[in-house]
């Protein structure tokens, strides 16, 4: 980054200079495009939805929700450390699971003050696999109606 020339009385800005740039006419790979491909999807999860996840005695707002994890939302950054593991107890609709997690990632939300908690879920079991995607599929169904398909919702 290189500063502008300002007079007294202007403000200073900031530049980006150098940057890579693709040769004019050039297309990505395939390989390239994979690489920015999502390939997980997280349901959103409304307030009123029946979905919490309990993890070290206390339970959390779960804000969406796939097959590979899910997000919560915090108060504070300290309550758990990027790439620590978890159990989490997960409650959805009638259904509780027990689950492995570990935390991949804490990001703050700027608009509530509140953070951000990514969570993958690690050796995900078949039955628990099972409970997790009947609810997605149906979550999905009630969010987009029958006429947008069952989605991959993340599944490889």
């Amino acid at each position: 980054m290189t500063k502008k020339e300002s007079g007294p009385e202007e403000t200073a800005h900031w530049e980006l200079k150098d940057l890579p740039v693709a040769p004019a006419g050039a297309s990505p790979a395939d390989a390239d495009l994979e690489k920015i491909i999502r390939k997980n999807y997280r349901e959103p999860i409304a307030d009123d939805d029946p979905v919490c996840a309990e993890i070290n005695g206390l339970t959390h707002r779960v804000c969406d929700i796939g097959s590979r994890g899910l997000g919560l939302i915090l108060s504070s950054p300290g309550t758990f450390q990027a790439g620590s593991p978890c159990s989490i107890t997960l409650h959805i609709g009638n259904n509780t699971i027990t689950l492995r997690g570990k935390i991949s990632h804490i990001s703050p939300i700027e608009t509530t003050g509140e953070y951000h908690c990514g969570i993958e879920f690690v050796n995900l079991g078949q039955n628990e696999e099972q409970t997790l995607q009947h609810f997605l599929t149906a979550h999905h169904t009630r969010l987009f109606g029958k006429t947008s398909g069952a989605a991959d919702l993340g599944r490889d």
